[in-house]
């Protein structure tokens, strides 16, 4: 075989090696998508959001707040499924009462669902960061149905790379049955064994990917 018909035959087998290649690759990134969380918006965000991920009380107060006590647990990830650290995550929810215990951003919230009880430590909204593995975990209240919606948590997750997107958790349909079997789960289900404390798991995915110099072919 001449030099050449050698050269045409190692560059045939090279192109259909990388076709093949490029043809596996675009099949692993079709199987990793994650549909970005649906958009929803909510009127009683609060005018500043507390630093702490405990919506219970402040830094140094006793715990004083009616209803029952939960933790909500979650996980921020990119379109790739790939988890996103440092993220900010926040979110709001009224107390049992059906009321906010804040000041609104809005002028437009009901000022009959606000009552800001001097008597309760519960702060109705909170700040936690992702980390990471894109987990986050807020200890809260159950709070009743408003808005003819059922009982539910407004959130807002903000990152650097992939931008802002805000929803609503929908507590009922995110309730754990069985926590420990959930390896995530397992360290927070040993701490409430002796408790009554019920666990809402969910995932947040946001648009595009958190990996540097990806471009979802947009532009």
């Amino acid at each position: 075989m001449s030099h050449f018909k050698l050269a045409l035959s190692v560059f045939v087998i090279f192109t259909a090696s990388l076709a093949i290649a490029v043809g596996v690759e675009e099949n692993l990134r079709d199987l990793n998508f994650c549909a970005v969380t649906k958009v929803t918006m909510n009127d009683y965000e609060p005018e500043s959001f507390e630093s702490s991920n405990n919506l219970l009380r402040k830094a140094g107060q006793e715990e004083i707040f009616c209803g029952k006590k939960i933790i909500v647990h979650g996980k921020v990830l990119d379109q790739n499924c790939i988890p996103v650290g440092d993220a900010k995550v926040y979110i709001w929810q009224a107390n049992c009462n059906g009321k906010y215990p804040y000041k609104p951003l809005k002028n437009i919230a009901k000022k009959s669902l606000v009552d800001i009880n001097k008597e309760l430590t519960f702060t109705g909204n909170g700040t936690a960061t992702t980390n990471n593995k894109g987990e986050f975990t807020f200890v809260t209240t159950y709070p009743p149905a408003m808005h003819g919606t059922a009982s539910h948590i407004d959130l807002r997750v903000e990152h650097y790379l992939l931008g802002t997107i805000q929803t609503t958790i929908m507590l009922d349909s995110n309730k754990v049955s069985n926590p420990h079997d959930k390896p995530e789960l397992q360290s927070i289900a040993e701490a409430l064994e002796a408790t009554d404390t019920s666990i809402y798991n969910f995932q947040i995915v946001l648009p595009g990917s958190g990996i540097k110099g990806y471009t979802d072919g947009s532009d």
